[in-house]
This record gives structure tokens, sequence and C-alpha cells, in this order.
């Protein structure tokens, strides 16, 4: 979809003096359409600013994303009002050169993984860090919708861990302030993707738009990651078999 301009032009004529005022389309904030979808802009002119009560670290995401997930902790606290873990953001947008920096630490073997880097093809590190990393430029979190909350480990979530009590509250509320779990148990998506991510959620009447943004622009080639950062050359079409193997849930929120 193309970058939209709708404009507003109000002209004042005072003999030769002319006032003209113009209005972008917010979808993509004044920042141009491909740059955006990649998170290659800077996050203060698109998005807003969230911290956690008593947590001086500073968040960024879309201003719809914020609203929503106030809503959400609001309605999580009041169905659960002696809960001491509420929901808490521990990461939100993340730009185009973070997540390089992210790859290019487990590409090299500097940030450990599941297996170590030493002696693998470029198509084996990529397979190792695709489990749970984004390549820069294909990443939800660049678009300010997508958000991580608690921990990063699917067991505070599950049966016995601190998050369980919040992780059944949002299976079924979730959906009502926007929101989806873009990566559900991969048997949900074809085996497709990334593994499951509990702690990962997406405001859905956002991703959804920009998904289907992001895989228009790729298909007609104006996405090329090729020599932008470490073992892109050997990414193939894998950016838009991750990008689109998403939970179907999200698709049915609007």
């Amino acid at each position: 979809m193309p970058f939209l301009f709708r404009c507003l032009v109000l002209v004042l004529v005072f003999g030769s003096f002319c006032l003209v005022a113009q209005t972008t389309d917010e979808t993509y904030q004044g920042v141009s359409e491909t740059s955006y979808l990649i998170g290659d802009f800077p996050k203060e002119k698109a998005l807003v600013s969230f911290t956690n009560p008593g947590d001086p670290r500073q968040f960024f995401l879309r201003k719809e994303t914020k609203a929503a997930f106030l809503k959400l902790k609001e309605e999580y606290k009041k169905d659960y009002p002696q809960e001491r873990q509420e929901p808490f953001l521990i990461s939100a947008h993340r730009s185009f050169s973070e997540q390089k920096s992210i790859w290019e630490d487990k590409y090299s073997g500097k940030k450990k993984m599941r297996e170590p880097v030493k002696d693998k093809t470029p198509s084996q590190i990529i397979s190792l860090i695709l489990e749970f990393s984004s390549a820069p430029g294909t990443s939800r979190h660049h678009w300010g919708t997508d958000i991580d909350i608690n921990a990063l480990e699917n067991s505070y979530f599950e049966k016995g861990g601190r998050g369980e009590t919040f992780y059944i509250w949002m299976k079924k509320n979730a959906h009502r302030f926007g929101f989806c779990q873009p990566y559900s148990p991969k048997s949900e998506r074809g085996g497709k993707g990334y593994n499951e991510e509990k702690w990962h959620w997406s405001y859905a009447p956002l991703s959804n738009k920009f998904q289907r943004a992001w895989v228009e622009a790729y298909k007609k080639g104006k996405l090329n990651f090729k020599g932008k950062f470490q073992g892109s050359d050997f990414l193939g079409d894998l950016p838009l078999e991750y990008v689109t193997s998403i939970n179907p849930d999200c698709a049915k929120i609007d």
C-alpha cells in the first residue's frame, strides 16, 4: 500500500499572501512506508513513550497500542485485585539497527543460543537464530504494535509459573482489547515460523495492516536486505515465510 497523503488546503488571500496548511495520513506518522515497515525511523517521530510504575526504563510504541495496553492492565487488576504480579512491559519497539545488533551478536556467536555457531554453515546459523529472533527489517517490533510482557520464558506463563494466572486471563480476554499472541504453538501455524512465545502480544488492528503492507512491499521488491547485515545474503525468501507464519486468530481482530 503506497504512502498516502490526505491534504486539507486552506488558502487565505491578503493581496499577494497565501497560507497553505497540509495534513498527512496518520498510518505511518509522517514516515515513508518502506522506512516504517522495516523500523528505520526515529522512534520519537512516530511513537509515544511508556514507562512501567517504578521502572526508569523507557519504551516506545504506537499511541493506540499504549491506550489498549493500559485498558487491558486496568481490567486485569479489577479481575485480580490481590494479584501481585501485574502486567508490565519488558520490550516494545525495536529499530532496524537495534534488531541488527541482536541478530549479529547471535550470528557471530557473541550471544549464546541453544547451540554454538562454531563450524556451522550460514544457513544453519540463520535457522538457529530464527527460532526466536527476527532478521532486521522483518520484526513486528519495528511497527510499535508488538510488546513483550513480564518475562521471556514460556515456563513463567505455564502451570506453576508466576504468570500462569495472567496468561490464562490473556487467552480469554486479550482479544477484547485488540491483542493476540502472534507466535502461538507452531502446530497452529503449519509448523512454520518462530517458536512459541507466550510473552509476545500484538495489537492486531494495526499490526494486521502493517503485515499486509510489508508482504506487498516485499513481493514488489521494495524490501531488499541483501548486504544489510551478517548472513543476509543467505536468507532467500525466509523473511516472507516468517513474517506471514502468524497465529490465524490475529487476522480475526479488526
